[in-house]
């Protein structure tokens, strides 16, 4: 019997996933915030985000959990829910790099080139 979706939402499968949009969601919103703070903002680096977060990233591993749920692959679950549950974990450390970012005094030497809120590169 096929379940519904909401049931699918709120499954572990459907929480790994919502929980990894989410953090997706609040990574560009804070990134945004840093790069306008820096001065870095480029209105290319809103299509890198989405091609390499959202379609690289979240998007593969939701299809694992997705097809892991609707055909009771417990396996695929457990794996699909790990991995979305690491992407969430990295991508809240990423926030927190946005909000915080190193202060001059922890930051030994820096390189003129370095930036301090890159544009991401493929």
């Amino acid at each position: 019997m096929v379940e519904s979706f909401t049931d699918f939402i709120n499954s572990t499968s459907g929480l790994a996933i919502k929980g990894a949009l989410a953090a997706a969601f609040l990574d560009f919103a804070f990134g945004v915030f840093a790069a306008l703070r820096d001065g870095t903002f480029a209105i290319d680096a809103i299509a890198a985000f989405l091609r390499k977060h959202l379609v690289g990233r979240v998007l593969p591993v939701s299809l694992l959990a997705i097809v892991g749920y609707y055909t009771g692959d417990a396996v695929m679950i457990a794996a699909g829910a790990a991995a979305l549950t690491a992407y969430a974990a990295e991508t809240l450390g990423s926030i927190y790099g946005s909000v915080r970012p190193p202060a001059a005094s922890e930051v030994k030497e820096v390189d003129a080139a370095v930036e301090v809120n890159p544009i991401p590169q493929d």
